[in-house]
C-alpha cells in the first residue's frame, strides 16, 4: 500500500499505473496482480494497493530482485511516494 507525498502530480500517479500494468507481462511467473486507488471509503487510509500473487517465494524473490521491478521502483514508486507499506504471507 502506497500514500503519495503531497507533491505528486496526477501524471506521476499515472506513470507509476501505467508502468505496473507491465510488470506481468515482463515477467510470466506473476500468477496474478492487481492495483488500484483507494476508493476513499475511510479516513486515513493509503492512496493506493497492489496484490501480487506468485506460486512460490523463489518467484516473489525473482519479481522483488528484478531489474524492471527495480527500475519502477527508482524511477516511478520513490519520486512521488511518502509512505509505503508491506506484507508478505502464504495463502492455503
Amino acid at each position: 500500500m502506497l500514500t503519495f507525498s503531497d507533491e505528486a502530480t496526477d501524471t506521476q500517479k499515472q506513470a507509476l499505473y501505467d508502468g505496473l500494468a507491465t510488470m506481468p507481462q515482463v515477467m510470466s511467473f506473476i500468477r496474478r496482480y492487481e492495483f488500484g486507488p483507494d476508493l476513499g471509503l475511510g479516513d486515513g487510509n493509503p492512496d493506493m494497493a497492489l496484490v501480487a500473487d506468485f506460486d512460490s517465494e523463489d518467484d516473489w524473490r525473482a519479481y522483488s530482485g528484478h531489474p524492471d521491478h527495480l527500475d519502477l521502483i527508482t524511477n516511478l514508486v520513490r519520486p512521488i511516494v511518502a509512505e509505503a507499506r508491506r506484507v508478505q504471507y502464504e495463502v492455503s
